[in-house]
């Protein structure tokens, strides 16, 4: 997918009339750090703000962040997971939270991800994880940036 992004990029320095107000990168750091990810990822486009939502080192880790959002969507609370770095280790924690709820993770948990996000208690997800705290901080930014 990196390839793909870099290749997007390329395109669009080509094609400048039809730019986007927001370029969204999303994937994990896998323990590689925000900085190097983001290098890997490609460079800015001048004039075009890039946010990043890079979860360190896995997504399925911020969807445990909140425990209360959890169990709003699948009736049991999660504990927040300590940060590792472990290939698997949050895969695995968001099957065992959710099968633990009673449900059967079709796709590995990251099926109810949307509806966790949507309640989601933003400062609490930011006090417990660098990174999200990272990522709403640039999406903030950038929204206060276009209302001004």
């Amino acid at each position: 997918m990196v390839q793909e992004f870099k290749d997007y990029l390329l395109d669009l320095q080509h094609h400048r009339a039809s730019m986007p107000d927001l370029i969204g990168v999303a994937t994990d750091t896998n323990c590689k750090g925000r900085q190097e990810r983001k290098n890997s990822v490609g460079p800015s486009i001048s004039g075009i703000p890039l946010i990043y939502a890079l979860p360190e080192p896995h997504v399925e880790r911020w969807l445990l962040l909140d425990g209360a959002a959890f169990k709003e969507v699948c009736g049991t609370r999660c504990d927040a997971p300590d940060l590792k770095c472990d290939r698997d280790r949050y895969k695995k924690l968001l099957v065992e939270s959710v099968s633990a709820a009673g449900i059967q993770p079709l796709i590995g948990g990251i099926e109810l991800a949307e509806d966790i996000i949507a309640h989601i208690d933003i400062r609490r997800a930011q006090r417990a994880d660098e990174s999200f705290k990272q990522f709403t901080e640039d999406l903030h930014t950038c929204f206060h940036n276009w209302h001004n």
